[in-house]
């Protein structure tokens, strides 16, 4: 369903959808959340996909979203403006909880030892200026003029491709392509940060799910072509016959 965030900044207007595709459980979570300081509002959207093959990957999404959310909601206040630079402070602060609460999850249920979780998340203000950061291989997209691709994954054919050992085209369809190198519950693991400012366009993000079943081309497509009211609707309901994944995305725009 659409949300709306209205404030003196504009109006951010969103929209989430997860499913669970073919698979017989859904391992993936997603989150879109706002949050006020003094007059000003932060809005946080975020993506993750338990790891296939792991032990509780749906434990591990559910509470990477929710630490996430938690450590956002309690140290906007200790923010003494709401600008890019403060915003990543923040950011890293809630993967870094992020982390800690899986891997202390894990470590207290047998069940779950060696779960983890992919992570993509975008903190902005009502300006549009903000932060993404992500962790695996969710990612992150603005469509906005000539833009695409925000965040670089973290695996092991992108590792190929800038070693020049896989082109882009042999990378989409790799064997390997699914084997992340960076999780949410392992110590050690942090994110990359990307700025970016949301003016007419279109901030969304992923699961890899979504991308097993459309390519980047078609996202970019569906993000100029349809309101938000509909876009991450569509876009799972496109992919779900070709993808064999779970399938989650959200997306922003910013209206005046």
């Amino acid at each position: 369903m659409p949300n709306t965030g209205k404030d003196s900044g504009g109006t951010i207007l969103t929209c989430s959808r997860t499913e669970r595709g073919i698979r017989d459980r859904n391992e993936d979570a997603c989150g879109v959340f706002s949050f006020s300081s003094g007059e000003e509002s932060l809005f946080l959207l975020a993506v993750a996909d338990g790891l296939g093959g792991h032990p509780a990957g749906e434990v591990a999404s559910a509470l990477a979203i929710r630490s996430l959310h938690q450590s956002i909601s309690s140290g906007i206040e200790t923010l003494p403006v709401l600008e890019p630079s403060s915003l990543q402070h923040l950011l890293a602060a809630g993967f870094s909880s992020a982390n800690w609460e899986v891997i202390n999850h894990a470590s207290r249920n047998p069940r779950c030892l060696g779960m983890g979780t992919t992570l993509v998340a975008a903190l902005m203000n009502q300006e549009g200026e903000g932060i993404v950061a992500n962790v695996g291989d969710s990612r992150g997209y603005l469509f906005q003029g000539v833009g695409g691709m925000v965040t670089r994954d973290h695996s092991r054919v992108r590792e190929m491709v800038d070693a020049g050992l896989l082109s882009p085209d042999e990378a989409a369809s790799h064997p390997m392509r699914h084997i992340v190198t960076r999780i949410i519950g392992r110590h050690g693991d942090i994110p990359d940060f990307y700025p970016f400012r949301l003016l007419d366009g279109t901030l969304l993000l992923c699961s890899d799910g979504l991308l097993d079943g459309t390519c980047d081309s078609e996202l970019g497509e569906y993000a100029g072509r349809l309101h938000i009211s509909g876009l991450c609707e569509s876009l799972v309901e496109y992919a779900r016959s070709r993808s064999r994944d779970n399938i989650t995305v959200v997306a922003a725009t910013r209206k005046e």
